[in-house]
């Protein structure tokens, strides 16, 4: 009689295995906690809200409200042009950043660990509204200390004058929105095998080349990771224009109480998605280059 032949796994299907079972609990939690305020909130932007003493009474007004959003307020769309043009500064500025820390953190040096504990106990130990309280209180103004510098800065065209000067205008909130970042692309440096940079170093390979051929290429995941979570991060941060704008506005009994607040609320999210997308199609059309090459 013929034996049976063992169902054996390959590792890359165990590993998507795995991966899946950590992507099902988010997908169980969506469905049991997430899926029915969703659904509520379209509800509740495609409605007229009348609150009473016998409940809320929707009135279906249909696209109203996304209507009065782009058409008749006038201040919606330059406050959800100033929240998106700050996500895209900063995002680039942020990930690039965090990556050249991870390089300089990763060194071998004494103190080491105690200087990463120091650099990254503020990220650990203050919440969201605390380091928004100091950041709106406390700023680093570098124009008197580096007039010389700003006025580099000022005679780069356009293009290369806009991010240095938000860099050096915002470095606190940048270095801040940095932390997570910073650890997770540590991580991925870290688990590089440091064979592949002997024999780069056998072959000739300066600093910059093996940061070009080897790091970079092999942090390509990670920075698609930190880029995404970035976007997400400074999308939800309650300081931003638009994030305040829809605050306001959520309690007006003449835009439907909440009804005006969530359609500006799914304008604001549709955008920050196709910024995602856009991010991931970037990311992704250079990893498939790196690939190749």
């Amino acid at each position: 009689m013929k034996k049976k032949k063992r169902f054996q796994m390959t590792k890359r299907r165990r590993t998507a295995l795995i991966g899946y079972s950590f992507l099902s609990l988010w997908i169980l939690g969506f469905l049991v906690f997430t899926l029915y305020p969703v659904i509520l909130s379209w509800v509740i932007g495609l409605s007229e809200l009348e609150m009473g003493l016998s409940g809320i009474k929707y009135t279906f007004q249909g696209l109203r409200f996304f209507q009065y959003a782009f058409q008749t307020d006038a201040q919606f769309l330059p406050k959800l042009a100033e929240s998106l043009g700050f996500i895209c500064y900063a995002t680039p500025v942020i990930v690039v950043l965090a990556l050249l820390l991870a390089l300089m953190l990763k060194g071998k040096y004494r103190g080491r660990t105690l200087f990463r504990t120091i650099f990254f106990m503020p990220v650990v130990i203050m919440s969201g509204p605390v380091i928004s309280g100091l950041l709106g209180r406390y700023s680093v103004d570098f124009s008197e200390a580096s007039p010389a510098l700003f006025a580099f800065i000022d005679a780069l065209p356009e293009v290369f004058r806009s991010p240095c000067m938000f860099v050096m205008e915002n470095l606190v909130t940048v270095l801040w929105y940095s932390g997570v970042q910073i650890l997770i692309l540590l991580v991925s440096i870290q688990r590089i095998s440091p064979e592949l940079y002997e024999a780069a170093s056998i072959d000739g390979a300066s600093g910059w080349e093996k940061f070009w051929k080897i790091t970079l290429p092999y942090t390509l995941p990670t920075l698609l990771v930190c880029a995404l979570y970035t976007v997400i991060e400074l999308a939800n941060d309650s300081t931003n224009a638009v994030n305040t704008y829809i605050a306001e506005k959520m309690f007006d009994h003449k835009l439907g109480y909440y009804s005006y607040s969530t359609a500006m609320a799914w304008i604001y999210t549709g955008t920050v998605i196709a910024i995602l997308l856009l991010i991931f199609c970037v990311l992704k059309f250079f990893q498939r280059k790196e690939r190749k090459a």
